[in-house]
């Protein structure tokens, strides 16, 4: 009787799995795969077709034409010193940060939690203009050395290549502080204690056992802070190219200034393929790491470098913290950037003005968040169907959709948002001008930011409790949102959350697609100082998005239980 049983309840399966494989898992399948290929594989293909065909024969002028060009060259050498620079400073200021809050004895370790979490919340553009306000001529700084030298002679400019790493340096190197702490945590003692017990010294162990173990780590997220510095619009546009200099994302933007929409693509693709190369090469290294089995953590005495620790720490939180913030705020009071700082010249009109009186910012603020809610809540959805076929199924066809997927998290948004240009500026689906185009390539940009959270959490669900609503015939649709969805709900809800973070501020999609009536928060920031508003308005603006930053990484934070958030933010 229990073989009868069991046999009767295969053939049941089988024979509602079939029935499913062609009705409603087949049709959500096919539509999920679609909007995939649409959103996302569509405009990728298009701009390989402008790059190749022209007035529909295939040709090779255009990479001629890039690869002939001194301007390409140049970009492509300013972009690796940007690189390069970026990593040669980032990531020894996360490693040293990680190793004093994780391995050391120091008393405020939470405090550097804190700033380092602030810092990560402020996006990369909006350092870049609290850079200007410091060091221009008239900022800040200047100012500062005027009162203690009257006749000093100021001619320090604000934009240069080196301008740049040095803000995108403290704009991405929390990504290295999460990374190297999380690592450090998982290093056991014994090594480092044996160390000690051979007559090894503090130095010979840090250098010779502890970050060596962590190796893993560093190159992994240094492939991160790679395909983000290469991927970066904002920072590279305000200080970097209104002095002439180029580098690949920047050298884009002036191709589509100069409308020769050819080298558009082709450079689009040189651009494409080398972050997509590094993704490859990231994802491909293997490492073996060395686990704290016994969850003990050895920890350094500070000793004598105690208050030396503590003076550079605060050296360093005030030049890459305090001082953007509180430029920002002071200039955000201020009646006119550049007045004195007197009780006379400051206002609350700006912040009156930006939320109540203007109406582009109201308007912006109001298709931000519309895009951020339609866009999110689309790619959450999206996303529940791909890991679903994916957990459940797991079929050659599912993980070549989930792959897919993917690929706008290794491609910069510029890429995106010329790929979406070209393929929806013609009829039959001419959706270039509305905010349909902003909102589409939102979508795939954010589904692989969504799968990143909740991907994790659907690898641990266990197949029986869907097999067993399968076997009562509960519909599919019923098993998705009702069975699977509330198991990866915080992965989706943390997800949701970033991606309405990024719409408040995201730059180069908004900034190429956008069109009178849908401007965004990010599409203000950077036209902003290009009108009559002036900087005291733009910091008004800036301070609100950090504002909204912060209390939306918080919500996440508490959400993953205190994890730290490394998903791909744009500027």
């Amino acid at each position: 009787m229990k073989n009868n049983l069991k046999n009767n309840t295969v053939k049941f399966l089988n024979k509602n799995s079939r029935k499913l494989s062609y009705s409603n898992s087949s049709l959500i399948f096919l539509f999920t795969a679609l909007v995939v290929l649409i959103i996302i594989v569509f405009p990728l293909v298009y701009i390989i077709k402008i790059s190749v065909i022209k007035d529909g024969r295939i040709f090779f002028d255009g990479y001629i034409e890039v690869f002939k060009d001194v301007k390409t060259y140049r970009a492509l050498k300013n972009t690796v010193i940007l690189v390069l620079g970026v990593l040669a400073m980032s990531v020894p200021i996360g490693t040293i940060l990680a190793f004093i809050r994780n391995k050391t004895d120091y008393k405020y370790n939470k405090a550097i939690d804190y700033f380092v979490f602030i810092n990560f919340c402020i996006p990369s553009y909006v350092l870049s203009v609290a850079w200007i306000e410091c060091i221009s001529r008239g900022g800040f700084l200047h100012r500062i050395l005027k009162m203690i030298l009257p006749t000093i002679k100021y001619d320090i400019s604000p934009y240069s290549l080196t301008a740049a790493i040095i803000v995108l340096s403290i704009h991405l190197y929390p990504l290295v502080y999460f990374a190297v702490g999380s690592g450090l945590k998982q290093i056991s003692d014994i090594l480092e204690k044996t160390s000690f017990l051979l007559g090894g010294s503090k130095r010979k162990t840090i250098l010779g056992i502890t970050i060596p173990l962590v190796y893993p780590t560093l190159i992994s997220i240094g492939f991160l802070v790679f395909t983000r510095t290469i991927a970066n619009f904002g920072v590279v546009s305000n200080l970097v190219l209104p002095i002439g200099t180029e580098v690949l994302t920047t050298r884009i933007f002036q191709a589509i200034s100069e409308l020769n929409l050819t080298v558009v693509a082709v450079l689009s693709i040189l651009l494409m393929v080398i972050s997509l190369a590094v993704f490859k090469i990231s994802k491909r290294v293997k490492y073996k790491e060395i686990e704290n089995t016994n969850n003990t953590i050895y920890y350094y005495a500070l000793g004598k470098y105690r208050i030396g620790v503590n003076i550079m720490l605060s050296i360093f939180f005030s030049i890459a913290l305090f001082i953007p913030l509180v430029t920002l705020l002071i200039s955000s009071f201020l009646k006119r950037w550049g007045l004195p700082i007197e009780m006379e010249y400051l206002t609350l009109n700006n912040y009156k003005y930006i939320l109540f009186e203007s109406e582009v910012t109201k308007r912006a603020f109001a298709n931000s968040i519309f895009f951020g809610i339609f866009s999110a809540t689309s790619a959450v959805i999206i996303t529940l169907f791909i890991l679903y076929f994916k957990k459940h199924n797991n079929r050659l066809k599912d993980k070549l959709l989930f792959s897919i997927s993917n690929l706008p998290l290794s491609m910069p948004n510029i890429v995106l948002a010329i790929g979406a240009t070209f393929a929806w500026i013609n009829p039959p689906f001419k959706l270039y001008g509305t905010k349909w185009i902003i909102i589409i390539t939102y979508i795939a940009l954010f589904i692989p930011i969504v799968l990143k959270h909740a991907s994790g959490l659907s690898s641990n669900i266990s197949l029986s409790i869907d097999d067993s609503a399968k076997t009562l015939g509960v519909p599919l649709i019923k098993r998705i949102f009702v069975l699977y969805m509330p198991q990866i709900f915080s992965g989706l809800l943390s997800g949701w959350i970033i991606c309405f973070l990024i719409s408040l501020r995201e730059i180069p999609i908004s900034l190429l697609l956008y069109r009178k009536g849908t401007e965004t928060i990010g599409v203000m920031l950077f036209m902003i100082q290009s009108n009559s508003y002036g900087l005291e308005t733009t910091s008004t603006l800036a301070v609100i998005v950090i504002i909204f930053s912060v209390i939306g990484n918080v919500l996440v934070k508490k959400i993953v239980k205190g994890n730290s958030v490394n998903e791909r933010i744009s500027d």
